[in-house]
Order: structure tokens, then sequence, then C-alpha cells
């Protein structure tokens, strides 16, 4: 089990196993309807997945030259799990609003010139990612490369890629459809219909 928990295939089943990749109808806040939900914000609820997790990035962290990561909101779960694994230390964006200056919104140890990797759990749009990016070039940390669990593949990637990030997934949506469906988690006719609305996506970013 440890050497395929490496593995893309051992992540997508583990993940599917936890409950924490899920197929079906799933509306979403703005009214659009997806048939995939994505609930790694329950990771804590299964440590044996989430070191699962942290081993699986582990890899890609090594192959980034940075000395931080920094949990965007919803990663600092798996952010922890995966300085636990490695000895990466973390920094993390704060939730709530605070008046205060932009230094505040960033927690943790670091210093000016830190080459930063930012963590996500699903790297869904790239808006969010330069958002943060930005934020933290502005109290000095120097944000080079993003890491993400699972990347929707929905053009995030290329266009923070176009901008000069290094793009990192430990796991991409359409590698786990065939994995889950060898595996007898996801019938044929419901992958079918996720590699559709994938495909409808690209060709209408709107639609993710």
């Amino acid at each position: 089990m440890a050497d395929d928990s490496l593995s893309s295939a051992g992540l997508a089943r583990a993940l599917a196993a936890a409950g924490l990749i899920q197929f079906g109808r799933f509306e979403q806040p703005d009214g659009a309807s997806w048939p995939v939900a994505i609930h790694l914000g329950w990771l804590p609820s299964y440590p044996d997945t989430l070191r699962v997790v942290a081993r699986a990035l582990a890899p890609l962290l090594d192959r980034l030259s940075v000395d931080r990561v920094l949990a965007a909101p919803g990663a600092l779960p798996i952010a922890v799990a995966l300085a636990l694994e490695t000895g990466m230390p973390v920094v993390y964006t704060v939730n709530e609003a605070r008046p205060a200056t932009a230094a505040h919104a960033i927690e943790g140890a670091y210093d000016v010139g830190h080459p930063t990797v930012l963590l996500s759990d699903v790297l869904r749009d790239a808006a969010q990612a330069q958002a943060i990016g930005a934020l933290a070039e502005r109290v000095g940390l120097d944000v080079r490369a993003a890491l993400c669990v699972v990347d929707l593949d929905l053009g995030a990637r290329q266009a923070l890629e176009a901008g000069g990030w290094t793009v990192r997934a430990a796991l991409t949506l359409d590698a786990a459809l065939p994995e889950l469906e060898a595996a007898g988690v996801l019938p044929p006719v419901m992958r079918a219909s996720v590699q559709t609305w994938l495909d409808d996506c690209r060709r209408d970013p709107a639609c993710g």
C-alpha cells in the first residue's frame, strides 16, 4: 500500500474510498450543476488519507526550488501534513478580513525573499492563486510556483504557466477517471458524462 499510495492511481482510489471525490449531480453556489464534488476540506477526518495526500505531494515539492509553503484558504491541514512529511516550513493566509496592513494577511515565520510555493487543495481557476501570490509578494514572499492535490484542468494551470508560474498537481481529474472506472468506483456511463462535462468546460470556461 505504501508504494501504491504515491501513484496517481493510488491517490485517486484513496480519495474516492474516503468519499472525498464523489460523482452525481452537485449544485454550485452560482447555480451551475457539476457531475463531480471534491471534498478535500474533510481530510482531517481521514488521517490515513491525509497522510497519503502528503506523501503524494512530497516528491513534487522536492522538485521545486522553494523553502516555504504558503497554504491557500482551505489547504492548511494539507500543508501541515506536508510539513510533517518533509520538514518544509508553512505560512498561511488569514481567512477573515482584517483592516490592517497586508502583512497581517499572511501568518507564520518568514522573511523577505523566501522562494515560496502556493499550496491549494483543488486548482479550479487562476484568479485566486494570482491574488494570493500578489498579496504574498507585497509582504516579501517570492511566490514562484503552485502546488495542488487535484487539478480540475479547466485552464488554470495554463493561465498560471503563461504568467511564469511553475504548476504541479498530485492528480488531475482526467487521470483519475480511468483509474476509478478500472477500480469499479465509477460506472462507464458516469465516466463518459464527467468527461463530456470537462470537454464542454474547456470549450466554454464559463461552465466551470
